[in-house]
C-alpha cells in the first residue's frame, strides 16, 4: 500500500439534500456559471440571465448550496485547476486556463480552500503515480 497522504474533495449540501435537481433557478445558476471562461462570477449579471434580482438569487442559491454564487465559482475553477495540475500542467498554466489572473492569484485561492499550496498537492499527485 502506497505511503504518504490522500484526499478527496466534493460538494455537500445542508440538510443531506440531493443536489441533482436542485430547485431550477440554482440549476440554471450553476449551469451558467459552468459556462465561464474566466473566475469572474459577477452575480448581477448572473440574476440578470436567470430573470430574477441578485439578491433572491443569492439567498435561493446559499440555501442550495450553501455558499454565495462568487464562491461555489471559485470551487469549481479551483476543480478544473485541480484536473489540470493531475495532468501535468505547470501552475502558471494551470491557472490562466482555469480562468484564474495569475499563478499567485491559484495560490491564494487554493490554500484559502483546501490548506495547503497547488505545489504541494501536484508532489502529492505525483507521488501516487
Amino acid at each position: 500500500m502506497p505511503k504518504g497522504w490522500a484526499f478527496t474533495s466534493r460538494f455537500v449540501l445542508r440538510d443531506d439534500r440531493p443536489l441533482d435537481p436542485p430547485n431550477p433557478l440554482v440549476a440554471r445558476a450553476i449551469n451558467l456559471l459552468t459556462r465561464r471562461d474566466g473566475l469572474r462570477s459577477d452575480t448581477e449579471e448572473l440574476a440578470s440571465a436567470c430573470r430574477v434580482s441578485a439578491g433572491y438569487l443569492t439567498r435561493a442559491f446559499r440555501r442550495v448550496t450553501g455558499t454565495s454564487p462568487h464562491n461555489f465559482h471559485v470551487l469549481l475553477v479551483l476543480q478544473k485547476a485541480k484536473a489540470l495540475m493531475r495532468d501535468g500542467a505547470p501552475l502558471a498554466a494551470a491557472a490562466f486556463d482555469s480562468g484564474f489572473y495569475d499563478q499567485a492569484h491559484l495560490t491564494r485561492e487554493f490554500v484559502r480552500t483546501y490548506g495547503f499550496t497547488p505545489k504541494a498537492f501536484q508532489a502529492a499527485w505525483s507521488a501516487m503515480a
